[in-house]
């Protein structure tokens, strides 16, 4: 079977909404962390110490990334762009990447069953 690695960038403050969701599926885990960058969606504003405010440098941004099954691929996507989008852009990107194999550390096992 053909595993799939998932990477998603979105806004931080959509982290919990998906992180429900990819909670909610038959998935065997992920991980996510906070990250900074800078894309089209426009920077907040913010203090600039001397009562003025000036526009960030960059965004808040929430990095998950999971493997997962070719056949559950469809349903992650579908739970990460319901959860992290609106439909404007500059929400976010999502890359998918084949993966040769997996190998669980602990059981030693290899491919979808390592998940």
């Amino acid at each position: 079977m053909t595993l799939k690695k998932i990477e998603a960038v979105f806004p931080q403050e959509k982290l919990d909404a998906v992180f429900n969701a990819l909670t909610a599926l038959d998935i065997s885990g992920f991980t996510y962390f906070s990250v900074k960058g800078r894309g089209a969606r426009p920077r907040e504003m913010v203090s600039s110490g001397r009562g003025g405010r000036v526009e960030a440098t960059h965004n808040d941004n929430s990095f998950i990334y999971v493997v997962v099954t070719e056949s559950q691929l469809p349903k992650v996507i579908d739970a990460i762009t319901t959860h992290a989008g609106t439909g404007a852009a500059g929400e976010g990107k999502i890359f998918i990447y084949n993966v040769e194999d997996a190998v669980d550390i602990g059981t030693k096992k290899h491919g979808d069953s390592s998940l």
